[in-house]
């Protein structure tokens, strides 16, 4: 019921911003896909990122388009269980401005069809690789500022004592719980708060 409420959704909005003309779609759509093919793809790992599971196609260091999986714990039916509840997808508002102008057409129209073709290319075939089929995109938003990619740091050359001083640092944490850390939890921790520390 969900995909059909979308698909008449997405009809409505082609039919408002355009009289179906496909060109215009098949344009934007090669236009997003030669971005994709000069980027580099990041997956950073969910458990650095709330559980939620996240896809940056990047350009150098910083993100072009960026797909954001949210779950949440459904505690009222299975204590601690996450499940999917929706996806959003970001593009750089340079790249909507320059599709809109081009063509002539509403950014609503060009934001509808990059939804469409980015939720039917990449998010099924990234919930196949992730182990969730239910993997979907709903909306598509424009990014006002560049982000950093997220960056795999290399934990390995610092000790337990220095990660434990920048988490103190940086963060709300409580020293004594962080000194109860797993090695392998104090440096998810560690490494998610580097990143977030790169786009502040």
């Amino acid at each position: 019921m969900k995909e059909l409420i979308k698909k008449v959704l997405r009809e409505e909005v082609s039919k408002k911003f355009t009289k179906g003309n496909v060109e215009k779609e098949n344009f934007i759509k090669k236009h997003m896909e030669k971005i994709i093919s000069n980027t580099t793809r990041v997956l950073p790992p969910p458990e650095e990122n709330y559980g939620n599971y996240n896809e940056e196609w990047c350009t150098g260091d910083k993100i072009a388009i960026e797909a954001r999986y949210y779950f949440n714990s459904d505690e009222d039916e299975y204590e601690g269980v996450e499940k999917f509840f929706g996806g959003n997808l970001f593009v750089d508002k340079e790249i909507t401005e320059f599709l809109s102008k081009i063509l002539q057409v509403r950014k609503p129209f060009v934001l509808n069809v990059i939804t469409e073709w980015y939720d039917e290319k990449y998010a099924a075939k990234f919930g196949q690789e992730t182990g969730h089929p239910e993997f979907e995109i709903d909306e598509t938003h424009e990014m006002d500022n560049w982000s950093k990619c997220y960056q795999m740091i290399e934990t390995s050359n610092l000790s337990r004592e220095e990660m434990i001083d920048y988490l103190d640092t940086n963060t709300g944490f409580n020293r004594n719980e962080l000194e109860q850390y797993s090695d392998d939890k104090l440096n998810s921790e560690y490494r998610s708060v580097y990143n977030i520390q790169l786009n502040q």
